[in-house]
């Protein structure tokens, strides 16, 4: 068995160093603290989870966090919410999904931990754990990006989004590089925008991640004066602590989710 631990191990090493070189995102090692038997077996199950981006990922990784989190009701939510984390990152970044499938897997799957184990474990280095929980803080980016959009000013739109964020819809999913290469030309579509109703609320807040939803209303009027409104429209949001400053930064953005 420790034979068989110490090759996991050697395999997951020469992975990461291999990751870190192509992409942004490293994987946190396991908890040392998580016993041997327990480590093989939440990897062995992890390694059974679907290898294409799917729903059917997300609904196996649920049934799987749930049943290691009620297996080993001992081995601590900490240590083996960080060591789910650090497997599952391992799992979706070896795989041939895109960059921006990977990382859409990897927070929905964190997701689930943390619906599941009820606390929040940072993912990266970045990501801090002493952001202040008073929801002016917490909503700070959520109102500043529409403030941007009011302004057109695309400098503090983006300043709002962590390193490695993520923005979905029913129509695309875009890392932080595309947001901001879109978003640039959208302001440059536009005269003016006024910004008639935004209703941001918190649903979940630890001073390492937030959960938000909003709902909000938006005027844009093109530059040949033609009109578009967007009424009433839904969406959600992840927001990570920074650690270089402790401020909310934008992780996840789930638009367009409901008219009403």
């Amino acid at each position: 068995m420790q034979a068989r631990l110490s090759a996991a191990g050697a395999v997951c090493t020469l992975l990461l160093v291999s990751w870190s070189a192509h992409a942004a995102v490293e994987c946190p090692k396991p908890a040392q603290q998580l016993a041997t038997d327990v480590s093989i077996k939440v990897q062995s199950a992890v390694s059974l989870l679907p290898q294409t981006p799917s729903p059917q990922l997300e609904t196996k990784a649920e049934t799987v966090t749930r049943d290691l989190f009620s297996k080993y009701p001992n081995a601590g939510n900490v240590v083996l919410a960080h060591s789910m984390i650090s497997m599952y990152c391992q799992f979706i970044f070896s795989s041939s999904f895109t960059d921006a499938q990977k990382l859409d897997a990897l927070y929905r799957v964190e997701e689930w931990i943390t619906r599941i184990s009820g606390i929040t474990v940072p993912m990266n280095k970045a990501v801090g754990t002493t952001c202040s929980t008073d929801p002016g803080e917490v909503l700070r980016p959520v109102r500043a990006i529409f403030d941007a959009w009011a302004r057109l000013d695309i400098i503090e739109y983006i300043r709002q989004w962590a390193p490695e964020s993520i923005q979905r819809s029913k129509y695309y999913a875009r890392k932080r590089p595309d947001i901001e290469i879109q978003r640039s030309a959208d302001f440059k579509k536009y005269s003016s925008v006024r910004v008639e109703k935004i209703n941001p609320k918190i649903l979940f807040s630890d001073g390492t991640k937030a959960r938000v939803i909003n709902t909000y209303s938006v005027r844009f009027v093109r530059m040949d004066g033609r009109p578009i409104t967007e009424t009433n429209i839904g969406e959600s949001y992840v927001l990570e602590c920074s650690a270089a400053d402790r401020k909310w930064l934008i992780r996840e953005n789930n638009d367009y989710l409901l008219r009403s």
